[in-house]
């Protein structure tokens, strides 16, 4: 995530204008601005002649933010960002767009100078609020798996038996896992939600402004947190549901009998497996201090691998129990995990 200058530091900089470097492009050629309209305008940044110093935009109307012709983000009021920061991510030299429908000309950009701070302010430093929140909740959840354990160990580990993601024969699976609406399976699809909840909020807040997803669960305080990963895992929950009962419409549909059963079991196991492997993963950042954008964006390219090979796996247990010609049984496919997975990964990353 690109590192936004807190307030505490803005109140220590002295700030200086750059809209005499403003750029206006016209037929593929720069010419310097003049404060005439325009609804876009460039201009150039050099990281190391700025080197700890911040690039402030303030703007009464939306507005959106380009580095290198990639968009970076898109807000109404105050922005600001560490210049270092966009260094590493970009390059030195720094190619600055900035686009506004109202007209660029309410929008102020400034360099903001660092001024040195004073000993006695690191020791007001704020903790993290997002670490805090991630570690109440991780402790929530073990919580959960350990009451898991004692009432329903059989069933529980059951469900973390990943071995069985790949087992395609019918004795694999006990009565007991495939009671999908009984009232302990309904609990562990909500244990399995705020666990998914929990992966998604964290990679979505520290991959910054990338994806369009990222921007509806913003994070700025612990109580916030706490709020957007309920809201977040609930409509996970939400959409185990509307996929439980998809797939019951669907197996009567297509003269499927006793599928749905195993098809949405083995679909939690997936959903139980990803959030296992992301959370080791995201675990290992933490241990290296991982903090680049892309590597939390890589763990949802991670978490779309393994739904995408758990439908794989879905269709080699369907196959192995019906008699249904290949074609009918992909179209089945089709219409329960395949398109679905399609949707979930254009909101994953559009």
């Amino acid at each position: 995530m690109i590192p936004l200058v807190s307030p505490a530091q803005g109140n220590e900089r002295q700030t200086s204008n750059l809209k005499q470097q403003w750029l206006r492009n016209q037929s593929g050629h720069f010419f310097s601005y003049n404060d005439q309209a325009a609804k876009s305008i460039f201009f150039w940044v050099d990281g190391r002649q700025e080197k700890g110093n911040g690039l402030a935009f303030h703007g009464k109307h939306p507005y959106s933010v380009f580095v290198d012709g990639k968009l970076i983000s898109q807000n109404t009021g105050t922005a600001n960002f560490s210049i270092d920061s966009l260094s590493k991510i970009y390059s030195d030299q720094l190619f600055i767009g900035l686009f506004s429908t109202h007209d660029v000309r309410h929008v102020l950009t400034e360099i903001k100078a660092k001024s040195p701070i004073p000993p006695e302010a690191l020791s007001m430093r704020k903790g993290s609020y997002f670490l805090d929140f991630t570690i109440l909740a991780s402790l929530l959840l073990i919580i959960g798996f350990i009451l898991f354990l004692r009432t329903n160990a059989m069933l529980t580990l059951d469900y973390l038996d990943f071995k069985k993601l790949f087992s395609f024969q019918d004795r694999d699976e006990s009565t007991l896992t495939l009671r999908i609406a009984s009232s302990v399976n309904i609990l562990i699809y909500l244990f399995a939600s705020f666990f998914l909840g929990l992966m998604l909020l964290g990679s979505l807040h520290l991959m910054g402004s990338r994806g369009l997803l990222a921007q509806q669960f913003l994070v700025q305080s612990t109580a916030q947190a706490f709020l957007q990963w309920t809201v977040l895992s609930s409509i996970v929950f939400g959409l185990l549901i509307v996929k439980l009962f998809w797939l019951v419409l669907l197996s009567a549909l297509f003269g499927f009998r006793d599928t749905v059963r195993i098809q949405f079991f083995n679909f939690v196991r997936v959903i139980l497996t990803a959030v296992t492997l992301l959370a080791a993963i995201s675990l290992i950042y933490f241990i290296f201090e991982v903090r680049g954008q892309n590597y939390f964006f890589h763990l949802l390219t991670i978490l779309s691998i393994v739904f995408t090979v758990g439908a794989v796996a879905t269709y080699f247990k369907l196959i192995a129990r019906m008699p249904f010609h290949f074609f009918h049984l992909f179209s089945y496919l089709c219409a329960s995990e395949i398109i679905p997975l399609m949707v979930l990964i254009k909101v994953f990353f559009y």
